[in-house]
């Protein structure tokens, strides 16, 4: 009889320290789970933990990735967990991953648990796992943030397009709620096949070569120079011309003009934005500075440091014969 009671005690316990969990997110309700993240997205989880045991969670991030664990209690009922972002910024507990692979792991005691996932650097599959753990913790030492690492770029999109002299291009970049920390404009190109005629005799043409173009680059916020008066504190004259804004305004549209200053060929305009926080160092377009030549009475505002390339004085946008671009 003493047996039996002693095995109904242990039982009970057993059942006890039950960790019930459920998803936020859309997944299954069981650990493990495994689903893919990318540089800045975040998945959310409502763990309840019941009893008197707790529980550890830990996300294990691919090689070259660094996933970290947010977590916030919530004292209403299941169901009612707040945004990633706000979890991210009011929780109670985080860990951080130390890069390349590694892993954070948290411990969750009793009550109802908002726990986001959040992808710092890197993308893949993370791997999460919570096991419950009877025993109490012992002394969890205070993390220490990140060294920061170098954040690449959030998205990129490349443009490309024919211009003869004097005429321009122009794109628009609209900067949705959520934000950017940086947006940065690289713009190369190549000669068209316009030949240069040094000397002739009757119908003979003695020399030849191609004609280099100077594409400059615009950026205007919220004008589009095609169809307005527009005056920007953001160019740089070509060839290789590089503006870069850092926290562009959100909900603004910031129209980029490719202008043929001088020679004909095709451009190629790349554009980099990022979401990055904190202190971490931004990954930038190479771009060295280029002095203004003789011919051109404003200065080169591009000079690829990854800070905001704003001259002091504003110019009006060139008169130019616009041409069509594609949207895609």
């Amino acid at each position: 009889m003493r047996k039996m009671w002693i095995r109904g005690i242990t039982l009970l316990l057993l059942i006890t320290c039950v960790l019930v969990i459920s998803s936020a997110s859309g997944y299954t309700a069981d650990f493990p789970k495994s689903y893919r993240l990318w540089q800045g997205s975040a998945a959310m989880h409502e763990i309840g933990v019941y009893g008197y045991c707790g529980t550890q969670i830990t996300v294990q991030s691919p090689y070259g990735a660094a996933f970290d664990l947010y977590a916030m209690k919530n004292y209403g009922s299941p169901g009612t967990c707040p945004s990633n972002d706000y979890i991210m910024s009011h929780y109670d507990k985080y860990a951080y991953s130390s890069g390349n692979g590694g892993s954070a792991t948290l411990y969750l005691d009793q009550g109802l648990w908002c726990v986001v996932v959040y992808a710092r650097s890197g993308s893949g599959m993370a791997y999460v796992t919570a096991d419950s753990n009877c025993f109490p913790p012992g002394p969890v030492p205070t993390p220490l943030p990140p060294t920061p690492g170098p954040c690449s770029p959030y998205k990129t999109v490349d443009r490309s397009g024919f211009l003869y002299s004097g005429q321009a291009a122009v794109y628009g970049y609209f900067i949705p709620t959520d934000g950017r920390s940086q947006i940065e404009w690289t713009l190369t190109g190549s000669g068209g096949n316009t030949p240069i005629i040094v000397s002739s005799m009757g119908s003979q043409v003695f020399s030849g070569s191609w004609f280099s173009p100077n594409f400059d680059l615009y950026v205007f916020k919220d004008c589009n120079p095609q169809y307005s008066y527009c005056n920007t504190n953001y160019y740089a004259n070509g060839p290789n011309a590089y503006v870069s804004i850092s926290n562009p305004q959100r909900g603004s549209t910031y129209y980029v003009m490719v202008y043929a200053r001088s020679g004909s060929g095709t451009y190629n305009l790349r554009m980099n934005s990022y979401k990055c926080y904190g202190d971490t160092p931004i990954i930038v377009a190479s771009a060295p500075v280029y002095a203004s030549t003789a011919s051109v009475d404003y200065s080169s505002a591009g000079s690829g440091s990854g800070a905001d390339t704003a001259v002091s004085s504003s110019i009006a946008a060139p008169t130019a014969e616009f041409v069509s671009v594609s949207s895609q």
